[in-house]
């Protein structure tokens, strides 16, 4: 295997993860599947924790590729509710991916400060436009944690179809709650 070993045992890694959940992404299951031996694993990764930061880092690049490309429609409300389908969509094609990540974050928050950031200048773009109200900073806090709860439903072994609804209801609600008063 000599085209990008690195490559095949991220892919490989992937596979394993995706089917056994973190609790089977192990060094000797990895190397099995992408046809390698350990040495090769530490060479590219140095143990499993890195392997683990690699697939963590490679799931996040795809994630702000498609985070990004919401930005292709105007509106800054439609772009805001498109980033949320796309953090929901991640975390229900990719629950175990998504599981590793949410492990990887509460020790390193840093991981989603671009993800963070995209959606604060969304919601900032909201505020400047009066179309939401509050401080950006407690106002983006609210439409994270917002999204955050309904995408925690996904470790729940919730249904698609009620991960769904619920993100959908959460997502309005919060933009009612966020909006400034009719007359």
């Amino acid at each position: 295997m000599t085209m990008n070993n690195e490559t095949a045992i991220l892919d490989a890694a992937l596979t394993v993860l995706e089917a056994q959940g973190p609790g089977g992404l192990t060094t000797r299951a990895i190397c099995e599947a992408a046809g390698v031996k350990s040495p090769t694993l530490y060479h590219y990764f140095g143990d499993k924790d890195g392997l683990e930061q690699a697939l963590v880092r490679r799931g996040l690049a795809d994630f702000m590729r498609r985070k990004q490309q919401s930005t292709a429609v105007e509106d800054p409300l439609e772009q805001l509710r498109a980033g949320w389908d796309v953090a929901l969509e991640f975390a229900l094609k990719r629950p175990a991916l998504y599981a590793l990540l949410s492990l990887h974050v509460r020790s390193q928050p840093a991981l989603v400060a671009e993800a963070y950031a995209l959606m604060q200048s969304r919601v900032q773009r909201l505020v400047d436009m009066g179309r939401l109200q509050g401080p950006v900073d407690a106002t983006a806090r609210a439409v994270w944690a917002a999204s955050q709860g309904a995408l925690s439903l996904v470790h729940l072994g919730a249904s698609r179809k009620e991960i769904e609804a619920v993100s959908d209801l959460l997502f309005k609600s919060v933009m009612k709650g966020l909006s400034p008063a009719a007359p």
